[in-house]
């Protein structure tokens, strides 16, 4: 090659190094959308309603792995070309018989001897109770109990007998002082979405609870339960929090296990039941989730990001920007509860969007991606909207409750925030959604409790 001809490329190709790589990056192939996954427990009717229930191939555009349960639902999705999780709830475990009854309790632990629980010290007839909802009524397992581990691999075996699993979701994998409600000494009084210890016989419990009680011993038998698992198992636990934790009690576990695919951290980032709670997504509880979610994602496992019920899409674009953060293409999953509701196919217009070559390492933990500005900072050298390159983009987050703070100085100048409109990732069967990377411009000082994916 002349010299002359290789000094003109170098003199282009050097000012316009990056702009090349972007150009190869949006010609490979990539996702058309996040990694998603979502439950297929919609009624036989409204699926019918939607793409009808020998269809279940329909979830295939839009959906990664379905969770079902034992029996037709999980051969029909099966059958679809889908990947299914099971889910089992052995940590908070309902009966299906007595008092705060759940018809649908996975395992039925109606018959589970109170050994299997946290007991009241000098009580042991007198099991740890809890109630997510106000009407079921839970006993909280003891992972370091021989009877628990012994129950549990039979639930394993029942549920597993004649089908087949992916992954198995153990729910509620939180340690009993990082449980959000009220703990009872024996069971307390259920109904009208109300839950106290007025009627329990042991009254209010609080930590330490009582002398079987120990982190590291729950954290031992949690890790058992994954020896013993005949499928990978996912941890739903990362939104547990005791107010002095630097990260989830489970995160360690999901670490150390082999048989751990990774964990899921519900209404994280989204508030709890639609309600939005700046607390929730500022720090310090932003931190540990956060920290918990980069740890588990850089040692090579799988996070799901749940949204069990926010619909609104400001704080479900502000949600974006937390997850973008920790993001990770193949590793960070999004679980849209809220979002298909006509449908019935559960992923919002948001999973669209993918992020590719950030221009750092993937971080260790929020102190990697703390700008001077005061702000956390990702910024991403080829970003996609349903497999389509659109540029760089870049996510910032004002992580205080209280304080403003200036803009960062980013590697792009960003001149469009995200605009996320409806509720659904899938046109079709009467649902709609989409997002543009077109919406307005971001303010000059970045507002306390806020967030903005940002777009060219």
């Amino acid at each position: 090659m002349p010299l002359l001809l290789i000094a003109l490329l170098v003199g282009y190709f050097g000012p316009h190094g990056s702009w090349g790589t972007h150009v190869a990056e949006a010609a490979q192939a990539r996702r058309t959308h996040s990694p998603t996954l979502a439950a297929a427990f919609d009624s036989r009717r409204e699926i019918e309603a939607a793409y009808g229930w020998g269809n279940f191939r329909a979830l295939a555009p839009y959906l990664d792995i379905v969770m079902t349960g034992p029996g037709e639902l999980n051969s029909h999705v099966r059958a679809g070309g889908l990947k299914t999780m099971l889910y089992l709830n052995l940590n908070l475990c309902s009966g299906r018989l007595g008092v705060g009854a759940n018809r649908y309790a996975g395992p039925d632990c109606s018959d589970w001897p109170a050994s299997a629980f946290y007991t009241q010290d000098g009580h042991p007839d007198r099991a740890l109770t809890a109630s997510y909802n106000g009407w079921i009524l839970q006993r909280v397992g003891d992972p370091s109990s021989p009877e628990w581990q012994t129950r549990s691999g039979a639930a394993f075996r029942e549920f597993t007998a004649h089908d087949r699993f992916e992954l198995i979701e153990i729910d509620d994998a939180s340690a009993p002082d990082e449980f959000y409600g009220t703990l009872c000494w024996g069971a307390g009084r259920v109904g009208e979405g109300h839950y106290d210890c007025a009627s329990a016989p042991g009254g209010e419990a609080r930590p330490p609870f009582n002398a079987r009680f120990s982190r590291a011993e729950w954290q031992a038998g949690e890790a058992a339960l994954a020896r013993s698992a005949p499928s990978p198992v996912v941890y739903n636990g990362l939104q547990g929090y005791d107010k002095h934790e630097s990260l989830p009690a489970i995160v360690p576990v999901v670490l150390a296990a082999p048989n751990a695919w990774g964990a899921m951290c519900d209404a994280c980032f989204y508030g709890i039941g639609g309600h939005l709670n700046p607390y929730l997504f500022t720090r310090p509880i932003l931190d540990v989730r956060l920290d918990g979610i980069m740890r588990i994602i850089g040692a090579g496992k799988n996070v799901v990001v749940i949204n069990g019920a926010q619909r609104d899409p400001s704080a479900r674009a502000r949600a974006l920007a937390e997850i973008m953060l920790a993001y990770d293409p193949e590793r960070l999953w999004q679980w849209g509860s809220a979002c298909g509701n006509v449908s019935m196919i559960h992923a919002c217009p948001e999973a669209a969007l993918t992020f590719y070559s950030p221009y750092a390492p993937y971080p260790k933990s929020t102190a990697s991606v703390t700008d001077a500005s005061g702000n956390y900072v990702r910024e991403f050298g080829a970003c996609y909207n349903g497999g389509r390159y659109v540029g760089p983009c870049a996510a910032v987050v004002n992580p205080d409750l209280f304080v403003p703070h200036p803009r960062p100085a980013l590697r792009n100048v960003y001149r469009h925030t995200l605009t996320i409109s409806g509720t659904s990732l899938c046109n079709c069967y009467g649902d709609s959604g989409s997002v543009s990377q077109n919406g307005g411009g971001w303010p000059p000082i970045i507002p306390p409790a806020s967030g903005y994916v940002l777009f060219r």
